[in-house]
């Protein structure tokens, strides 16, 4: 398996909402269908995550914690070069004509050092003056 391969593997992959009981709502119909799915009887026992999401702050946590767990398998399994490359053309860098967005998430998955490492096309901005997310 390639690198790109392992990459696609990990991040199709996706935590299972139902299982960890959160589940995502856009109207007060929802919120009571998503509510009735994952077993709450009352509204305090939810809280809203944002972006739509709703569950008890302990699922919110369990739930979130598993897209933590997937970004740590691709920074040991991955080439942040190939990372680089999968992420510029899934967000059209050339059309844009930088590259800002791959290499904010080689940044953010990798570190500075490891990403200064990576050969860039359409550079605009520089890896220092890229704010980490930790």
């Amino acid at each position: 398996m390639t690198s790109t391969e392992a990459y696609n593997g990990i991040y199709d992959a996706h935590p299972d909402s139902s299982a960890h009981r959160v589940f995502f709502a856009f109207s007060n119909e929802q919120i009571e269908e998503g509510m009735k799915k994952c077993g709450y009887k009352d509204t305090s026992e939810i809280v809203h995550a944002g972006q739509g999401m709703y569950g008890s702050r302990e699922n919110l946590r369990a739930f979130l914690a598993e897209y933590d767990n997937r970004a740590e398998r691709v920074k040991n399994e991955c080439d942040p070069q190939k990372v680089y490359e999968y992420e510029f053309g899934n967000h059209e860098c050339g059309y844009t004509g930088t590259d800002e967005e791959a290499i904010k998430l080689v940044v953010d998955i990798f570190g500075k050092d490891r990403a200064k490492q990576v050969v860039r096309q359409h550079a605009v901005i520089s890896i220092d003056g890229i704010e980490e997310d930790i």
